[in-house]
């Protein structure tokens, strides 16, 4: 018998693994990428189970509400694993989930990966790792924004990542609360036709820039990060120094970023997809 510690490793060897437990979770895998009703033998086939076994575990998963019928020996995911599901979702630390993220996207851009939520008419730096580039360059001391570190929403790509994926009633309220829109560099934004047509190419595009906006030696690219409820509740960023990340570049490099808050998201249960922008330069 598997001991407390080998389960916790990593399930000891495949020796202690149920056979059955795992054919019983291949079907609710099964439902859950088919996302649609499906027959015993349909499931059969795709788990590659024959048809009185699958009827069994069928059974057996309906009697505790992880499994559903329609009636008509269809089934479907049941009612039960929203319970659990939720009890997945409020026990996830945003920083410590997307800790992995970041270090992809600092490791495959060589610059400063951050995270941030939304605070008010500001964004809240949760999470960072920071680019060897940045800690060896003094020059750049500006670039590394600790663990709580505030910044506007109005002139930060986190921050228009952010406000672009509001409503439109919680989007505007913000704005009319930061106007006068204060200008802190050379870019920055300062007037609210140009931030509303700059949020609409953010929502069509699927991704922020700052171009020399927060600080004139500075930019970033940045995507919004979702939640279950389809609801925007931070994001992710790469920056660096202007003269390391010219604009082209910039935008080839939202590719990864927005496929990094792609997957962020997924894992905090969202499911609605998240459009992609194409490579370019």
């Amino acid at each position: 018998m598997a001991t407390e510690r080998e389960l916790n490793d990593g399930g000891g060897n495949d020796g202690n693994l149920s056979g059955t437990v795992i054919k019983a979770l291949d079907v609710l895998a099964c439902l859950g990428k088919h996302a649609r009703p499906m027959s015993t033998q349909e499931i059969a086939k795709a788990c590659a189970m024959s048809r009185p076994t699958t009827y069994r575990l069928l059974a057996t998963l309906m009697s505790r509400g992880f499994v559903r019928t329609d009636g008509n020996y269809n089934y479907s995911l049941g009612t039960e694993l929203i319970s659990l599901g939720k009890v997945v979702l409020d026990s996830i630390n945003l920083p410590d989930l997307a800790r992995p993220h970041l270090h992809e996207l600092c490791t495959l851009s060589n610059e400063t990966a951050n995270l941030s939520i939304l605070e008010g008419t500001e964004i809240l730096y949760i999470g960072k790792e920071e680019s060897l580039q940045t800690i060896q360059s003094p020059v750049f001391m500006q670039l590394r924004s600790s663990i709580g570190t505030r910044l506007p929403l109005h002139c930060s790509a986190m921050g228009k990542a952010i406000l672009a994926q509001l409503n439109i009633a919680d989007c505007q309220a913000l704005i009319r609360e930061m106007t006068p829109l204060k200008a802190y560099a050379i870019n920055t934004i300062t007037e609210v036709d140009a931030l509303q047509e700059e949020l609409g190419r953010i929502r069509e595009q699927g991704y922020a820039i700052d171009d020399r906006e927060i600080d004139d030696g500075t930019r970033c690219v940045a995507a919004p990060i979702f939640d279950s409820s389809k609801r925007v509740i931070g994001a992710m960023s790469v920056a660096g120094p202007a003269y390391r990340l010219p604009l082209d570049h910039l935008h080839h490099l939202s590719t990864a970023v927005v496929r990094a808050t792609q997957t962020l998201s997924r894992q905090l249960g969202y499911v609605a997809p998240i459009k992609l922008p194409p490579p370019t330069g």
